[in-house]
């Protein structure tokens, strides 16, 4: 990283800010009284305020730039990520990557890759509150759900509304009429089974088709999409 390099390319505004909020951070409460790992931080959103590094960078970001460890990398991430993000955003970020999932054994078991070490543990708490697991012992940066978990998961983050609203549309396009959470599993399960002859990214972007309108609840889409799963099944 050429520091000099960084200032330069900065506009003047943008060093006097950073400058501002580097001096104010560093001698609050007092000169020298933070800890090592919180000037980090401060360090760390003046090179943010520089365009140095990402808002939200990824992992290898920091080991690149900042010549640290992944570990290092990883807690610099999460304890920046803990005074940033509220409860909404954290949510937000975990409905975000269940859009895009890599679906495994013939739609059983989901995979989403969480860069976040955060958004990965707000993730994992939540589906254990409601009575699932997850698997991560792959690699801490991958999170494996089954299908009754990511069910379960896209169902709390609906309204009763929505899930009417959903629920309506789905049937209406050929999915069996039964609890919204069997109706919900159903639709997963027919979607992996059309898109079986996908892989990576492909299957990613067309999953995203299917699943985001239901995340997002776009009733008028869902209509569309179901129709493209269960229309033969109508006939």
């Amino acid at each position: 990283m050429d520091i000099n390099q960084i200032v330069n390319d900065a506009t003047e505004a943008e060093a006097k800010s950073a400058l501002s909020y580097f001096l104010q951070s560093y001698m609050t409460p007092a000169f020298g009284a933070l800890p090592k790992n919180e000037v980090e931080l401060i360090v760390l959103n003046v090179l943010e305020k520089l365009k140095a590094i990402d808002e939200e960078p990824e992992l290898y970001e920091f080991v690149s730039k900042l010549k640290v460890t992944r570990s290092k990398a990883r807690g610099l991430i999460y304890d920046r990520e803990l005074r940033r993000s509220s409860e909404e955003e954290l949510n937000n970020k975990v409905k975000n990557l269940l859009k895009r999932p890599l679906i495994q054994k013939n739609g059983d078991l989901y995979v989403l890759e969480v860069e976040n070490p955060l958004v990965s543990d707000h993730l994992r708490s939540k589906v254990q509150k409601l009575g699932y697991v997850s698997d991560g012992s792959f690699s801490p940066n991958i999170v494996k759900l089954g299908i009754d978990a990511i069910t379960a998961l896209i169902e709390s983050y609906l309204s009763k509304q929505e899930r009417d609203e959903i629920k309506s549309a789905l049937v209406a396009a050929g999915a069996p009429d039964t609890s919204f959470k069997g109706i919900l599993k159903a639709t997963l399960k027919k979607m992996a089974s059309k898109l079986a002859s996908d892989t990576g990214e492909a299957l990613m972007d067309k999953a995203s088709g299917f699943i985001s309108p239901i995340i997002d609840a776009g009733v008028e889409v869902i209509a569309e999409r179901a129709g493209e799963l269960f229309g033969s099944d109508s006939k």
